[in-house]
């Protein structure tokens, strides 16, 4: 599926409802309720459909409305690449040619993860994920306009 920054991937869309999602995808491989640290039964929905590769997440906050996607498997494209497995720079360069903004990069490696590196555009509401300079991850996320919520347009 196509993954469209600040909107979804495919013809999933951020704002959604969970039956929305299943309605498209059927029902998912996995589904929990994780709460939030320090909210008091704030938290979020997850739902994981492993075999594509993607996790949907509706958090209380957004009246359970679909807020972020994390994409863990090839065959998804982003700008009309699929980036999962090269290296940073190479999918640093691609995305370039689509989003001005410069990323802002965090470690986060540890002993289990000694290379674990992510690549964010704040802006974009875009997070990807490198282990061992490999792209392994990809999240987005709804993007904001003066600190509200951009919904896009839901069918």
């Amino acid at each position: 599926m196509d993954i469209q920054i600040g909107v979804g991937i495919g013809p999933i869309r951020f704002g959604q409802e969970e039956v929305s999602v299943t309605n498209h995808l059927g029902l998912p491989e996995s589904r929990e309720y994780i709460e939030f640290e320090d909210a008091l039964g704030d938290g979020t929905k997850v739902l994981g459909y492993y075999g594509d590769g993607l996790v949907f997440n509706f958090d209380s906050d957004d009246d359970f409305r679909l807020s972020t996607i994390a994409i863990r498997e090839p065959g998804h494209t982003l700008y009309g690449k699929d980036l999962f497995g090269l290296g940073k720079l190479r999918v640093l360069t691609h995305l370039a040619q689509h989003i001005d903004e410069a990323p802002e990069e965090e470690i986060h490696s540890d002993e289990d993860t000694p290379d674990y590196l992510l690549v964010e555009y704040v802006d974009q509401s875009l997070f990807l994920w490198f282990d061992s300079d490999k792209l392994v991850e990809i999240e987005i996320g709804y993007t904001f306009h003066n600190d509200e919520p951009v919904w896009p347009v839901v069918d």
